[in-house]
């Protein structure tokens, strides 16, 4: 059974820390920026687990976490210099960083009892229990993806994922995410990556993509330059920035219209419309929110429910072609093929695809010379 425990804290002063033959193009930490608390213990199940917290030297009320996911137990994951340094980077920057055993067999379970220590003993680490955030690199990222995304983790509020990839489906809506890529890595990593965040976009997903076009896999320790020192920097301030509780706040009021929107690009129209009809009930007079109610009406083929939507908008100020398009779609597969050309007209030439012209929407209406003089320069 899990039972969550504390040991002696040992804290430690970190002076010019230097790691002989260890590279880490990122200056360290000026003296007393930082300290370290040693070997704390998170929980106990069978073998006794540790973690190592890197945090500000002076902190000012509670900071977000960071935790580093590094599946290694003990001496090696102390030997882990790179998660090493990468948690004095943290620290100086205001975050209190986590370096965890993680056992490769048991990560999981290792990272619920992690998460919920943190979360409970909280204010004796100064962490902000809503603004835990998690960072993985390389092989880890096949490992730490699936939890963070799992919806059971809600401790988790970020997450950031280093030249890696993994087996992910489903995509929180509530978790923003930074996938960073290395432009030199092997070619097929990188398009399981473009897979990946093509994936997450499908969702809908609170995706940032960030590339680092001339860094190699590992760039930290390769690129020795002022780019790699940026992407570092941008990944510090997509951590702040994503786990503050103003950017937390918008993001779960944003949450229905953003799933909607999901479940369109997703193709699960029904669902879609359902869940646009309440909006649109809680909004009447949000005109883009009826748009996007009628498109997804026109995408489960409810074409007449869709055309009548589309009445509704007559002067509300939308694009000529945002909703001319639709709605024509919407009225000539209903049947209605004067409504069709109608709404057709109300786009300025320029505005018309050319496509359009062979739009299979528009079977119907081709043979027509009001059509075909649509199209006509």
């Amino acid at each position: 059974m899990f039972r969550t425990a504390l040991a002696t804290l040992l804290v430690v002063v970190v002076p010019q820390i230097c790691h002989a033959q260890d590279l880490f193009f990122y200056p360290t930490p000026a003296p007393g920026t930082v300290t370290a608390t040693m070997d704390v213990l998170y929980g106990e199940s069978g073998s006794t687990q540790l973690r190592m917290v890197y945090r500000p030297a002076k902190p000012s009320g509670t900071a977000p976490a960071l935790i580093f996911f590094h599946q290694a137990v003990g001496a090696r994951r102390t030997a882990s210099t790179l998660n090493a340094r990468w948690g004095e980077l943290a620290a100086s920057k205001g975050l209190v960083a986590i370096v965890p055993d993680l056992r490769p067999d048991s990560s999981a379970a290792d990272f619920r009892l992690l998460a919920a220590h943190l979360t409970s003993r909280a204010a004796s680490y100064g962490i902000d229990p809503d603004a835990i955030a998690v960072y993985a690199g390389s092989g880890n990222v096949s490992t730490a993806f699936p939890i963070v995304e799992d919806p059971a983790n809600t401790a988790v509020k970020a997450a950031v994922m280093y030249y890696g990839t993994a087996n992910v489906k489903a995509f929180r809506q509530d978790l923003p995410i930074m996938i960073v890529r290395a432009g030199l890595d092997r070619p097929a990593l990188n398009t399981e990556i473009a897979a990946l965040t093509a994936a997450a976009l499908a969702q809908n997903a609170p995706l940032t993509v960030l590339n680092h076009p001339a860094g190699a896999h590992a760039f930290e320790t390769v690129n020795d330059d002022a780019t790699t020192k940026a992407v570092m920097d941008q990944t510090i301030d997509f951590v702040k920035r994503a786990t503050s509780a103003t950017y937390q706040s918008a993001l779960r009021a944003g949450l229905p219209e953003a799933t909607a929107a999901a479940l369109v690009t997703s193709g699960n129209f029904a669902a879609a419309a359902a869940a646009y009809a309440k909006l649109v009930d809680s909004r009447p007079g949000n005109a883009r929110l009826r748009l996007s109610y009628g498109e997804a009406l026109l995408g489960g083929a409810q074409f007449a429910a869709a055309c009548e939507e589309f009445d509704k908008l007559k002067g509300k100020g939308l694009g000529p072609r945002d909703l001319g398009l639709p709605a024509a779609r919407a009225c000539a597969q209903k049947g209605d093929a004067d409504r069709a050309i109608a709404w057709l007209q109300t786009i300025p030439q320029r505005f018309l695809p050319p496509d359009a012209q062979k739009d299979t929407a528009f079977a119907s209406l081709q043979n027509r010379s009001d059509f075909q003089a649509l199209f006509r320069k």
